[in-house]
């Protein structure tokens, strides 16, 4: 084990995770001749086969090298930590906290307790990482992010992730101006089934996707879908504002947009949780963050301010 290099370390996450040598190698920009003798090495070191390499199923993990692959990202992860600490203390900052938001924004409740920690705690380096949900999760997972806000559910990861749930908001249906179900308050959600639905990619987060077909229509999937590939609102607020179709939208984030008004749904209103996701095995900084969003969503649960 003593022969064993962080640079290996790196070198065999880059092959598990593209399941392929010439990509890793490209990813690494280094040779495949040169990878494929580092991983060789790598496993006369561990006494063990990490990769099974055959024509038909191309190159997979084993089951020593699936065991070895969370232990390397946490100690390439922890390496890498070890450089930034030392660049931090230079600039008199005691530790990193690597958040993770969802790329189109995080709700309010949630980015008070990122601004309330900054203020809290001027010391720690705070950097923030916009990703896509599973990207959430999966950075949770591997350690690259510390803490993250998501949104419940999320898709299943082992270890499984732990959650704190700072809020709920509701959905609401997203309607063409002068359609017929503008007109009422709420809307039924057998009437939801009788339109065409303008709905985010699916394999953005299909867990999510799923649990909101539910809640909003009673069945995993929209009978008459329709994706958008853009992941922003606009593009698919101008689709229902053109009559093609209705939409949905967190109440918080619906947008004033010519052309498209916003219903709320007939009792029981659709919900949908967010919150804090962490890993057991956390640095000490995820500890103060968990305490400034425990405080805050428990003030918010009084209905009190949180104390500054």
């Amino acid at each position: 084990m003593s022969n064993v290099e962080l640079r290996q370390f790196r070198y065999f996450i880059a092959v598990a995770e593209e399941l392929h040598f010439g990509k890793a190698a490209e990813r690494l920009h280094i040779a495949q001749s040169g990878l494929s003798q580092q991983i060789g090495k790598l496993e006369r070191s561990l006494h063990a086969q990490l990769f099974t390499r055959d024509r038909r199923r191309g190159v997979q993990l084993t089951e020593a090298g699936g065991a070895f692959l969370d232990q390397a990202r946490l100690t390439v992860e922890l390496a890498d930590r070890a450089v930034a600490s030392a660049i931090l203390a230079e600039h008199g900052l005691k530790a990193l906290l690597k958040i993770g938001t969802p790329v189109l924004g995080i709700p309010p409740a949630a980015e008070a307790v990122v601004q309330e920690f900054g203020r809290r705690h001027p010391d720690i380096e705070v950097e923030v990482h916009p990703r896509l949900h599973s990207d959430l999760i999966d950075g949770i997972s591997t350690h690259s992010l510390d803490v993250a806000v998501v949104f419940s559910p999320f898709k299943s990861v082992e270890p499984k992730p732990r959650y704190q749930q700072l809020g709920t908001f509701e959905l609401v249906v997203i309607l063409p101006e002068g359609h017929r179900l503008a007109k009422l308050d709420r809307v039924p959600r057998s009437e939801l089934l009788e339109e065409p639905f303008i709905d985010w990619p699916r394999n953005v987060n299909p867990e999510m996707t799923e649990f909101i077909h539910r809640i909003m229509f009673g069945t995993s999937k929209h009978p008459r879908t329709r994706q958008v590939p853009e992941l922003e609102d606009a593009r698919r607020l101008e689709h229902v504002a053109n009559g093609e179709g209705i939409g949905i939208a967190g109440i918080g984030s619906a947008q004033q947009t010519p052309g498209v008004v916003y219903r709320h749904l007939e009792d029981p209103a659709p919900l949908i949780g967010y919150g804090i996701a962490w890993a057991d095995g956390h640095p000490p900084t995820v500890d103060s963050f968990l305490e400034v969003a425990h405080e805050l969503a428990d003030a918010a649960a009084l209905g009190e301010p949180a104390s500054v």
